[in-house]
């Protein structure tokens, strides 16, 4: 599995199952820097980690940088929905 990400943000824009496919993705949209990782690869190297506190019960935890806030438990509109 391959997946295609925003280079500045390291947010994830598709996932492929071959790498000829998501390469020729990157082709048809440069409008932005993209590029083409492995998932193992793109999991520990690309994907920045980041330490914050859970609204709820003030714990510090670990998420990746580019989680959307609406997912993060260190959000308000986490524990809203």
């Amino acid at each position: 599995m391959f997946i295609v990400y925003d280079v500045e943000s390291t947010m994830e824009i598709k996932r492929f199952s071959y790498r000829g496919s998501a390469l020729k993705f990157i082709q048809t949209h440069n409008a932005r820097p993209l590029a083409v990782a492995e998932v193992a690869y793109y999991n520990a190297n690309v994907v920045k980690k980041v330490v914050r506190t859970n609204l709820m019960s003030g714990q510090p935890f670990t998420e990746a940088s580019n989680t959307p806030n609406y997912m993060s438990p260190a959000s308000e509109a986490y524990w809203s929905m």
